[in-house]
């Protein structure tokens, strides 16, 4: 799927590229949080531990100790610790709480001391201290094995474990990690929740930054649409825009240059060629209607008269659409808008119909007094061209409507008739001037393929508008859409 809008873009890819690394870095900070709490529990659980393995103790005191650890974590939220402590190969102490899935001897045998006391290779350990001396040079304390952490899960809870010992006893001290989880889910429902509002402010900012960075270019767009055909030469100003739009302006009016050039060289050729026609096509005319009058009736000339009298009248009608399409073109379509009966003009080109092709059922709706302005000779002229369509492309037998809607500030007049219809690949350029679906057909009728083309321009001159319904159906309708009110 396209996404249709730049600045949606921006924003996305700002988005999705600053969720990414921020992801990344919560990953990083939770593992990071996470490891230093629990380098913060393996502190305690060493703490606690190593003061009691300084001397051989028995079976009693290690009861002490557990009902002392009930309140290291305080009254409100007294910690979970197990204890198992092994004498040679006798165990001595072990929790209640102690995981029955895990067992002790499963757990890994240390041999590396700590130093001070750490005693040589291959002899035998030094005998505890006395119990009834402190701890002294004299009376030293047992070399103390190298702790080793580990975290054990058993009946959905974490426990993480600590491994210390000395020459004759071995204690394994171990906390539950279930605060500290609860901590870190805490963390990470926090962040969850904060990364969306975190994206969303980084879209928006994105989205802000480049409404600002395209500033210019949306005033560059509504400069451009101001220029229309009557207005080629507008330009736009180079100085109300940042330094980096300038050759884009600078092009873009050289454009104008050249279109205006061209379009007025188009505008005049088609102009001049309908005035230079003029005259040879009257001059024409002339000589074959006298060449026709001494022609014999029924003669080979007087035909050849006739066909070319006919040629040059259709030639005649070209050159005068020409000259209308050019002034239109120029923005100078000669308008001489009068209140104009709707109803009355409508009907008598129904009647118009009728005389044209009596075969043919032609029905109007049209209500009384529709009174719009409008230039009586050009709307005639759209009304022909609406006309004569209708009866050139119907099918024998078939029928013409003709429909006046007066609407609020505008009627809409709808011409149908039916027949072949229009091949879909030719109603894009319906409009479009000289475009023929059917060359010969034209021929037959007499058309010139300007007729729609000018009765379009007429009616945006007057500030209408002339279109082919895209209903499909068994009728091919036109919709010509006028002003009530004079537009003036």
């Amino acid at each position: 799927m396209r996404i249709p809008s730049f600045r949606l873009k921006i924003a996305l890819l700002s988005g999705i590229l600053s969720g990414g690394p921020l992801l990344v870095a919560a990953l990083l900070f939770w593992n990071w949080t996470y490891r230093r709490d629990l380098d913060r529990v393996d502190r305690e659980l060493r703490n606690l531990g190593v003061e009691h393995l300084e001397r051989v103790n028995g079976g009693d005191h290690w009861s002490r100790f557990e009902n002392a650890l009930r309140f290291v974590g305080g009254s409100e939220q007294p910690a979970q610790f197990i204890l198992w402590v092994r004498q040679q190969n006798r165990e001595l102490h072990r929790s209640e709480q102690w995981p029955a899935a895990l067992d002790p001897q499963t757990l890994p045998e240390l041999d590396d001391y700590e130093p001070p006391y750490r005693p040589m290779p291959g002899t035998p350990p030094p005998p505890p201290p006395r119990r009834n001396e402190p701890i002294s040079e004299r009376n030293p304390p047992l070399p103390r094995k190298r702790p080793t952490f580990l975290t054990h899960n058993s009946a959905g809870r974490q426990w993480r474990l600590a491994v210390m010992g000395n020459p004759y006893q071995t204690l394994v001290l171990g906390t539950d990690l279930g605060p500290l989880n609860q901590g870190m889910a805490r963390l990470r429902t926090l962040f969850l929740a904060l990364l969306p509002v975190v994206l969303g402010g980084v879209g928006a900012g994105a989205w802000w930054l480049s409404s600002r960075a395209l500033r210019p270019v949306s005033e560059l767009t509504r400069s451009v649409e101001g220029i229309t055909a009557r207005g080629l030469d507008q330009r736009i100003g180079a100085t109300a825009h940042d330094r980096e739009f300038l050759r884009l302006v600078t092009v873009f009016n050289a454009m104008l240059d050249r279109l205006e050039k061209s379009f007025h060289q188009a505008t005049r050729f088609s102009a001049d060629a309908a005035h230079e026609l003029r005259t040879p096509l009257t001059i024409l005319q002339m000589d074959l209607e006298m060449a026709l009058l001494s022609a014999e009736t029924g003669s080979e000339t007087q035909r050849l008269c006739v066909g070319l009298i006919e040629e040059i009248s259709r030639l005649r009608a070209i050159q005068e659409k020409l000259l209308l399409l050019s002034q239109a073109d120029a923005g100078k379509l000669p308008l001489q808008p009068v209140p104009v009966d709707w109803s009355r003009a409508v009907r008598e080109a129904a009647d118009d119909a009728r005389s044209l092709a009596p075969h043919l059922h032609v029905h109007e709706t049209v209500p009384d007094e529709v009174i719009a302005p409008a230039d009586p000779i050009l709307l005639d002229q759209i009304l022909q061209n609406l006309t004569t369509n209708a009866v050139n492309y119907n099918e024998p037998g078939g029928a013409i409507d003709f429909e006046l809607r007066p609407q609020p500030g505008h009627l809409e007049l709808r011409v149908s008739n039916t027949g072949p219809g229009i091949p879909e690949e030719h109603r894009p350029r319906l409009f479009q001037r000289f475009h023929r679906g059917d060359p010969s057909r034209h021929r037959e009728t007499g058309g010139t393929g300007l007729g729609l083309s000018l009765a379009r321009e007429i009616a945006r001159a007057h500030g209408g508008e002339l279109r082919l319904d895209p209903t499909p159906g068994a009728k091919t309708t036109f919709v010509l859409t006028w002003p009530s009110h004079s537009t003036n």
